[in-house]
């Protein structure tokens, strides 16, 4: 039932008609149902409406959380486990903090997916208390199974709604089985997308991640690129296992070369740079610009107030730039890829500002600060923190190649680099990778180097 005078009866009552009129007492989508019959709407008009419906929903329970003051699920099961080497943190997104709870305890195979039931319960049993909106999954996996004993109830908690399911549908055990676990899968792709991630970007690196789920691999909501290595560590413990019981060879330039490698590695980068390409869809969608004009605005020299707006090199208005002024420009940015995800998805989720020169000059001291003065550095910022993005794979006509650089250095010379780097860093490095990649960061542009003085006598450019 809607809140009186609430978002869904300001949504429904706005169609009143002599042949509609709204009932609080109706599940919202079976509601709409009846609107979408009673105005005899088109498919294009039924999609419009739609939107504003799952609006309205997210407004109603939103209110109704407002006014429920409540002990939550999620804090009870995670705080049974405090102890002196973990505490429950309630501001980590929660499939994170499993993450975090499951290493404290170093819980094995076993009791990880018998606590993983619990904690799954948990927050289900957290969101149906909360009245939060449905994920897209979830009303996904219930719209798919409706027929005509069963429409799916929005204002209903999701566990009642799918035993209601089971329960009409009649299911045999194999098929209880393949539902349930749908239903599951479900409900964690949308706990990762919006209490992990919470963003489109992002979500699609998470969606991949549990796509490539196996025995010995779990995603858990971290990074991306440290969820792929570890992934890419199992599959490889398996690829070998196979090889050396056929008496093949096991080594890693055999592993790198290898089909099953490739196509992981190949997929990963592809659905990265599909993020980066979300992400400045967002920035043009506000902003009005092409993609590569986009870039200009944050790295290019020359910012002026907005009436002038922002000028690029050789005199052109970053209004009229074209993606080869804007490669010229942009050779000279050195940034690394997954830190202007990092520093851009949550700020364009929700902008500062819907007007265009002042979105850019209110991100533009954000997007130099992510720069490295040359490629030498970020190419060893990119990997000591496992943030590189080869080259080779990015589409040649796409935007991310503009942001893409070779270093200038061999392979086998780069990691002679490296251990000078460690060398001379010494305990500094260590102190920092503690701290992770700011860490990192401050480290690099801390002070000169003695080791990257020779970088800059190499001439050959290889790739990442």
């Amino acid at each position: 039932m809607s809140t009186p005078n609430g978002p869904l009866q300001e949504f429904f009552s706005q169609f009143n008609f002599h042949g509609y009129t709204y009932d609080p007492h109706t599940p919202a989508l079976e509601e709409f149902k009846f609107l979408c019959q009673a105005r005899q709407w088109g498919r294009r008009k039924i999609r419009e409406h739609e939107t504003a419906l799952l609006l309205a929903v997210e407004r109603e329970q939103d209110l109704r959380r407002s006014l429920a003051g409540l002990n939550m699920p999620l804090q009870e099961f995670f705080s049974q486990f405090n102890f002196y080497g973990y505490t429950y943190d309630p501001h980590t997104p929660v499939l994170e903090e499993f993450g975090f709870l499951c290493q404290a305890w170093q819980w094995g195979p076993s009791m990880i997916r018998e606590q993983e039931m619990a904690f799954l319960i948990a927050v289900e049993r957290e969101r149906d208390l909360r009245g939060s909106l449905v994920g897209p999954n979830v009303f996904d996996f219930f719209r798919k199974y409706e027929f005509q004993r069963f429409t799916y109830n929005l204002d209903a908690p999701i566990q009642s709604e799918f035993q209601r399911l089971v329960k009409l549908r009649g299911w045999g055990e194999a098929n209880l089985s393949k539902v349930a676990q749908q239903f599951n899968r479900a409900v964690v792709l949308d706990a990762t997308e919006q209490s992990v991630l919470g963003t489109q970007e992002a979500g699609l690196l998470a969606h991949w991640l549990i796509e490539q789920e196996c025995h010995g691999y779990r995603y858990l909501g971290g990074l991306p690129e440290i969820e792929f290595k570890k992934l890419v560590r199992v599959k490889r413990w398996k690829w070998n296992q196979v090889r050396r019981e056929a008496g093949m060879d096991t080594r890693n330039e055999a592993w790198k070369e290898s089909e099953e490698f490739n196509q992981l590695h190949t997929e990963f980068y592809e659905v990265v740079e599909e993020a980066f390409n979300l992400l400045l869809d967002s920035f043009c969608q506000i902003a009005r610009f092409e993609p590569w004009q986009v870039l200009v605005g944050l790295y290019g020299p020359g910012l002026y107030g907005p009436e002038q707006g922002i000028i690029g090199l050789y005199g052109q208005e970053l209004e009229s730039m074209g993606k080869e002024a804007a490669k010229i420009i942009l050779k000279s940015v050195f940034v690394n890829i997954f830190d202007f995800l990092d520093a851009f998805q949550e700020i364009l989720r929700d902008p500062p500002t819907t007007d265009r020169w002042m979105l850019l000059q209110l991100l533009r001291p954000l997007a130099i600060e992510l720069q490295f003065p040359n490629n030498s550095l970020l190419g060893v910022y990119s990997a000591l923190t496992n943030r590189v993005f080869p080259l080779e794979i990015a589409e040649k006509d796409g935007t991310l190649v503009l942001l893409l650089h070779r270093i200038r250095v061999f392979w086998k010379g780069f990691r002679g680099l490296m251990k000078d780097f460690e060398e001379e860093a010494g305990y500094e490095l260590q102190e920092a990778e503690a701290e992770g990649r700011v860490g990192i960061r401050r480290l690099l542009l801390s002070r000169e180097w003695a080791c990257f003085h020779s970088l800059r006598a190499r001439q050959q450019a290889v790739p990442f």
